[in-house]
């Protein structure tokens, strides 16, 4: 409850405007109960991202299975991994900031998990033959920033409103650079 309510107000008033009594207001509890759970806004703000990572995991498992050729999987993992960023923009606009200000990246390198999740689907899918031998460390950590940046519209991924057309372009190199 108190997850989705920092989530609905990030997401909606953006991380800096929420205050934690607008938060307590929300989840209809006392900000000492807050208080209790995280130590901060800034922890509710990483822990409503956690929540939100483990609910598009859980989409990307329930659209594959072991029938699921290779290069598929990959594509949807990275299209649920398009969608998830879509989804929280600002509130993953507010964490880059603060990581951002605090001067170092956070010590438990919260996208590690996310590129081993993709080495261990492309090494797969090379071991069995249905994917082009490709680096894999390289290939996952670029299609992982590739992704990242052109649905955040970041730089050159700035595309006036053509998000769409960017996701399908970006499936189609990925099929083209993976299929064997």
């Amino acid at each position: 409850m108190i997850l989705a309510a920092a989530g609905t107000l990030f997401r909606d008033r953006g991380y800096e405007e929420t205050s934690i009594q607008q938060i307590a207001e929300q989840a209809d509890t006392g900000v000492g109960t807050l208080y209790g759970y995280f130590a901060s806004k800034e922890e509710m703000l990483h822990e409503v991202l956690r929540l939100h990572s483990d609910e598009a995991v859980e989409r990307y498992r329930a659209a594959v299975d072991d029938t699921t050729p290779a290069v598929d999987r990959v594509c949807t993992a990275l299209d649920t991994f398009a969608t998830y960023i879509l989804e929280n923009r600002p509130i993953l606009g507010a964490a880059f900031q603060l990581d951002s200000r605090h001067g170092a990246h956070r010590p438990e390198q919260p996208m590690e998990w996310l590129v081993t999740a993709y080495k261990v689907l492309l090494n797969e899918g090379i071991a069995s033959g249905e994917l082009r031998a490709v680096p894999v460390d390289t290939t996952a950590r670029s299609l992982i920033t590739t992704y990242l940046l052109a649905m955040l519209e970041v730089g050159i991924w700035h595309s006036g409103g053509q998000l769409e057309a960017t996701r399908r372009d970006l499936q189609a190199l990925t099929r083209a650079l993976l299929a064997v």
